[in-house]
């Protein structure tokens, strides 16, 4: 709690007697709502502190030096050049109220200090000889050039409450804490009582934040497990898709494009039950087939990437459960530190600074069916540039076979296999950004790109290729338009 009337009488005893006639050396301003004065007065030096802390107002001499900023706030800076150098000629007590006045002189400027000590609207004003309002610690009722007016006091019947400061008993105490406590043993323990109670609260303070934080890092890593068990249980769907897509293979002579189903015998079960399996009409039985084939190859690539994801999310939730138990227990944890969960922002660029355009990209960015990524040259520097400069050796290189068009690259891990239905989007993407568009059909050749070689006085775009194979592609609308949705 912050000083109460009479602790503030009590302390204002002991060190009116050193401040009266004491210059001010030094101001300070370790936080945002406390000072320091030094002062030199009767061949001594004090140091005077100041809180508008709302639960920690009070006033005092303390023994120990606080660390302060390395660039004094604004307030602390205005106090700076009107107060320092000059004397205190006076200290006074508002009656039945806890507001105190230094009235200071400096180069025969009149100054008033007024600290108000008022639970949540303790201020530090300075005042000029004619008590107007020159500059406040914090935002204040009066506004700056206004006459500041002390409120009227209303007596009141209520009884003090206790000072539990009066109580504190320093243990251990030092040589300095000693000498201290001797000279002003009222300042000696409201110094060590708060410290006490600063000390309570960031700890409070560092443990609710460390609560919030292991809750919010609880819920995101649970919310995460949850979507990850979604993607598995939706890829669960197409765990018979393989048999059926079999079962289909040998029936494809008896469809036709059109069909809704299609009634089979499930040959796999030794019970031999029919099975009716659900068609898209828009396509024909291979393409049909194919879409059973590769929702299969979906659940095989979830069973092989989202089931290891899953145990070890499932381990970060455990840990972080533990976590959160042992601070709700009051265990803190020693690694945490506010400034570890702000996100980092970029620093502000100067006004003067002009952004410079990014060039532009000579080639297009698609993406196939499998996720990977499918770069279609734009000119023919771009396509040279595209296959030597940005394909990379492994990478899989495609063109429409005797005609003009864009170079292709699709990119590949080194010895990776490139998935039947990318090669397919791969292809259609040559065919369409070729000669061959308007006919909708033709022949396109791949290689690996380190197959791909220019020779010295070659037009751009041209290059010789080594170990081509060839794929014979249609161009189907709906593929197509779906490529065509992804571009970047």
């Amino acid at each position: 709690m912050s000083l109460n009337l009479i602790d503030l009488s009590t302390v204002l005893a002991e060190i009116q007697p050193i401040l009266t006639g004491g210059f001010i050396q030094k101001i300070h301003q370790p936080h945002d709502f406390s000072l320091t004065l030094d002062i030199r007065s009767q061949g001594t030096s004090v140091v005077v502190y100041i809180c508008t802390e709302p639960k920690l107002a009070r006033l005092h001499f303390v023994s120990k030096k606080f660390p302060n900023p390395l660039t004094p706030p604004p307030f602390c800076q205005f106090l700076r050049s009107h107060l320092e150098g000059g004397r205190i000629q006076e200290i006074t007590q508002q009656p039945g109220d806890r507001l105190v006045s230094m009235t200071m002189r400096k180069d025969e400027a009149a100054y008033k200090l007024a600290i108000a000590l008022w639970g949540n609207r303790a201020n530090v004003l300075l005042l000029n000889g004619k008590d107007l309002l020159l500059r406040s610690l914090k935002e204040s009722r009066v506004k700056i050039g206004e006459r500041f007016v002390p409120p009227t006091i209303r007596p009141s019947a209520s009884t003090q409450l206790s000072s539990p400061w009066k109580t504190e008993i320093i243990e251990k105490p030092t040589q300095t804490e000693e000498c201290f406590a001797s000279l002003y043993p009222v300042s000696a323990a409201l110094e060590k009582y708060y410290e006490k109670r600063e000390c309570e609260d960031n700890q409070r303070t560092l443990h609710d934040q460390q609560l919030t934080h292991a809750r919010k890092s609880l819920k995101a890593a649970k919310g995460k497990l949850g979507g990850l068990r979604d993607d598995l249980k939706k890829a669960e769907r197409y765990r018979e898709h393989g048999r059926y897509g079999e079962l289909m293979k040998s029936k494809l002579h008896d469809m036709h494009k059109g069909q809704e189903t299609a009634t089979l015998t499930d040959y796999f079960d030794p019970a031999l039950p029919t099975l009716t399996l659900p068609l898209d009409p828009a396509k024909d039985p291979v393409r049909n087939m194919e879409d059973y084939f590769r929702k299969h190859h979906k659940y095989l690539g979830a069973q092989e990437h989202l089931l290891p994801r899953i145990e070890t999310q499932e381990q970060t939730v455990a840990k972080l459960e533990e976590q959160l138990t042992q601070i709700e227990e009051g265990i803190m944890d020693p690694t945490y530190s506010p400034q570890s969960t702000k996100k980092s922002q970029p620093p502000p660029m100067p006004r003067s600074a002009k952004v410079k355009p990014a060039p532009a990209q000579g080639y297009r960015t698609y993406t196939s069916e499998d996720g990977i990524d499918i770069l279609v040259g734009k000119s023919a520097k771009d396509n040279d540039h595209l296959t030597f400069k940005v394909g990379k050796p492994d990478d899989l290189w495609l063109h429409a076979r005797g005609m003009p068009g864009s170079h292709v690259i699709v990119r590949l891990e080194k010895g990776q296999t490139i998935p039947h239905e990318t090669l397919k989007d791969a292809a259609t993407l040559t065919l369409w950004f070729s000669d061959l568009r308007k006919s909708g059909k033709g022949e396109v050749i791949y290689t690996l790109r380190k197959f791909v070689k220019k020779a010295k006085g070659q037009k751009p775009g041209a290059v010789q290729v080594t170990r081509d194979k060839a794929l014979w592609i249609e161009c189907k609308d709906d593929r197509l338009e779906r490529l065509k949705g992804t571009p970047s």
